[in-house]
């Protein structure tokens, strides 16, 4: 038994015969771990498929077209949408979750042991609703920044998964103990054949997803002013300030355009759309700062 390179995971031993590293069941297939010779892998495949059914001698760069006998023509088979996860992702994207569930109890009362004590009361009053909403923010606004990276990844036909990593326990330990708003469990591991365009829209799908979250919730603000009054209207714009300031300094915090950041891709690939999601993710959250809590006294 021994730890595959790409995921630690302790398994059978899988050595790939073109990069020579150590995988384990779920990556052990070239393409289920990028591997760097994919060029290599699909002349080998080109060729195995010439020889079998009798076709010319093969020649490098020569198209599938050219290999398979001529028979009747196909449309070519669409990209499946298919959103893969392996057992590994999965498990990793619990642990995650766990965490940022953990931060988010902290941070209703400024320390997890005051945070779990809120958290029971609430739970059982008829505002169970705030701490619960504070959560699935906090989740949305983490995981979905994830996620929205592996699957435009996905979609562009790279591997693409989530790993926690070691800088990501001890980040999440001084979130929970601190209340600190800190995003750093995990990231998105991606590799495979891409183009900048590709590996630049796939960088700003993170920021992108909070953006249109904290939009979503300054028009739930809106709605809640024009319908709402009293409690009922503080708690619920309190529960969206919190958002819109969370969704905005995060997707912020990744538009800084230096690596290893998600701004500095975008920034390389096109100036515009950096420039103008970072001013967007900005003024979102001088909104959830300063503009929200203006309504609570009118």
């Amino acid at each position: 038994m021994t730890n595959c390179s790409l995921c630690g995971k302790e398994d059978l031993s899988f050595i790939c015969p073109y990069c020579k590293g150590v995988f384990c069941g779920d990556h052990r297939l070239p393409e289920g771990h990028g591997c760097p010779a994919m060029q290599q892998v699909q002349d080998d495949a080109k060729r195995r498929v010439s020889e079998s059914v009798g076709a010319d001698e093969y020649k490098d760069n020569q198209t599938w077209s050219s290999v398979m006998p001529q028979r009747k023509k196909k449309q070519p088979r669409r990209r499946s949408g298919k959103k893969r996860f392996s057992s590994t992702e999965k498990r990793h994207l619990l642990i995650a979750c766990i965490l940022v569930t953990l931060v988010g109890i902290s941070m209703l009362g400024n320390g997890i042991i005051t945070g779990l004590m809120l958290f029971a009361n609430y739970i059982t009053s008829p505002l169970w609703w705030i701490p619960v909403g504070m959560i699935m923010i906090f989740l949305l606004a983490f995981i979905g920044h994830e996620l929205a990276h592996k699957f435009v990844a996905q979609h562009y036909g790279m591997w693409s998964e989530f790993r926690m990593t070691t800088m990501g326990y001890y980040l999440s330990a001084i979130a929970i103990l601190f209340a600190i708003p800190i995003f750093g469990t995990g990231t998105v591991y991606t590799s495979g054949t891409s183009n900048t365009e590709h590996n630049a829209k796939t960088n700003l799908a993170g920021p992108l997803s909070n953006f249109i979250l904290a939009s979503i919730l300054v028009i739930v603000a809106i709605i809640s002013y024009s319908t709402l009054s009293g409690a009922m209207l503080f708690n619920v714009l309190f529960l969206v300030r919190y958002g819109i300031i969370i969704n905005g300094f995060l997707g912020g915090f990744n538009m800084i355009p230096i690596q290893p950041f998600d701004g500095a891709t975008v920034k390389d690939w096109n100036k515009m759309v950096w420039l103008t999601l970072t001013i967007a993710l900005v003024a979102m959250a001088i909104i959830g700062y300063f503009v929200i809590p203006m309504l609570y006294s009118t």
